[in-house]
């Protein structure tokens, strides 16, 4: 009875569609109570009545849930229907509509009118305009989805267009955003694209400007090559005229400063010559057997007396029966000359320093190991103490000269040998610098592998 009361207004429009022969003069309680047939005819049509209020109950709150207003339209265009649910139309100043040209509600659409004729004209069968954005009057902006659809009778005729007008304002400014992150990520890879091609401007200049820098020192170096022979020449020719004209001692001995100063200018000038074959990859190794015991001896031996006037103590080890090293014989030489050096020079007086030859845990290969007990390495210079003309700040801190070519060139002839070479080190501890070498195959004898001492 609430339900009648409150509603009874809505009932008899209701029931003037869904009941033709309803007599909206009668009350409906009187109806229902004196008449059984119309009784039975009320519940027949209050059935169907509550099933399309039902219909419809369920619609609005899935186009409510969904955020969707619909229009329905004439073949003219010509708004007939609307349900503006969300209030999307309504809350835009848009009261009454109906009757209206669906592109005036929604100029968007001008410009494509073929295509909804073609809706018209069962064409086409949809048309869809995403992600239209719509200012509000009250200034907020919000996403929206139209699409078009044929509105059909009960007879499957079009009779219009169903408008559909979905509210996808949170997927749109995810959208936006996704968007613009695509904006800014495409402008990011055009500036990096840029720096790139500056990048590569830049690396072709020093490339040249490394290949000018290559071909000046070779140039100056073998320059100099040449007098620097010529006055070795001479103070080897003073030296040795003892019966005609003989030197007295302090000028043998200035003599004797010229000739290692010398010795020193021709060892910087094999280097710089070493580092510019070896950029323009000219360095060519005479691969051969070689008794790398025997070598290792050899080239220690021509540092008797610079051991001997630091008053230091270099130790030779060689695993018996070792087999031959695969390598160029003078090249080898230079590396582990190089390596004896560095471990004297930077190893206090009275120090101990050890040459180690053995198996490499790697397969196929003979390890050569330099052990020192001096100033050591910092592990701040670890990485980059290969690279060319770099020195250790212990090793600037000691006072003793040196190029920064050793180490780098050593590094490059090992790579070419097709070993590697690698070091550890604590500063105040001492270093060990350890090179591999491919076996040839052929063992040394007993006799070649017993150790030695020099000091």
């Amino acid at each position: 009875s609430v339900f009648l009361k409150d509603r009874r207004g809505f009932l008899r429009d209701i029931f003037k569609r869904i009941c033709p022969d309803y007599d909206p003069n009668l009350r409906l309680k009187w109806a229902l109570e004196t008449s059984a047939v119309w009784s039975t005819r009320f519940k027949k049509h209050l059935l169907k009545f509550l099933e399309v209020f039902m219909d419809s109950t369920v619609t609005q709150a899935i186009f409510q849930d969904r955020r969707i207003t619909y229009v329905i339209t004439d073949h003219h265009l010509k708004i007939v229907e609307v349900n503006d649910v969300v209030g999307i139309f309504s809350d835009n100043g848009y009261e009454s509509v109906l009757g209206s040209s669906l592109l005036k509600l929604v100029p968007e659409l001008i410009g494509s009118e073929a295509v909804l004729d073609d809706i018209l004209a069962g064409e086409v069968p949809r048309f869809e305009l995403p992600w239209i954005n719509l200012e509000m009057i009250r200034g907020q902006t919000i996403y929206l989805t139209l699409v078009n659809l044929p509105c059909r009778d009960q007879m499957g005729q079009i009779t219009g267009l169903i408008h559909l007008v979905q509210d996808v304002t949170e997927t749109g400014e995810i959208h936006q955003q996704v968007a613009q992150h695509r904006n800014e990520l495409r402008l990011l890879q055009d500036k990096l694209t840029r720096q790139n091609l500056e990048l590569t401007t830049a690396n072709n200049e020093l490339r040249r400007l490394d290949e000018i820098k290559s071909v000046f020192i070779s140039t100056a170096a073998h320059e100099l090559k040449t007098p620097l022979a010529s006055v070795k020449g001479f103070i080897e020719v003073l030296l040795d005229e003892e019966d005609d004209d003989p030197l007295t001692k302090r000028q043998r001995d200035y003599l004797e400063i010229v000739e290692r100063s010398a010795d020193r200018l021709v060892s910087i000038i094999n280097d710089l010559l070493d580092v510019t074959r070896i950029e323009v990859g000219r360095i060519e190794l005479t691969l051969q057997p070689e008794n790398l015991a025997a070598l290792i001896e050899t080239v220690a031996a021509e540092f008797k007396p610079q051991i001997g006037a630091k008053r230091q103590r270099l130790t030779l080890h060689a695993q018996p029966n070792l087999p031959y090293a695969l390598c160029d014989k003078n090249r080898t030489a230079q590396i582990i000359s190089n390596l004896i050096n560095n471990a004297g020079k930077y190893t206090p007086e009275e120090g101990l320093i050890t040459v180690s030859l053995t198996l490499a845990e790697e397969e196929g290969l003979l390890q050569v190991a330099v052990k020192d007990n001096g100033i050591g390495i910092p592990a701040e210079d670890h990485s980059k103490l290969f690279r060319r003309f770099f020195r250790a700040s212990s090793a600037s801190a000691s006072g003793s000269g040196g190029t920064g070519l050793g180490l780098y060139i050593a590094h490059s002839l090992v790579e070419l040998h097709g070993g590697r070479i690698w070091f550890e080190s604590k500063p105040k501890k001492g270093s060990v610098f350890y090179v591999t070498f491919p076996i040839a195959g052929n063992p040394v004898t007993a006799s070649d592998s017993e150790d030695s001492a020099l000091s």
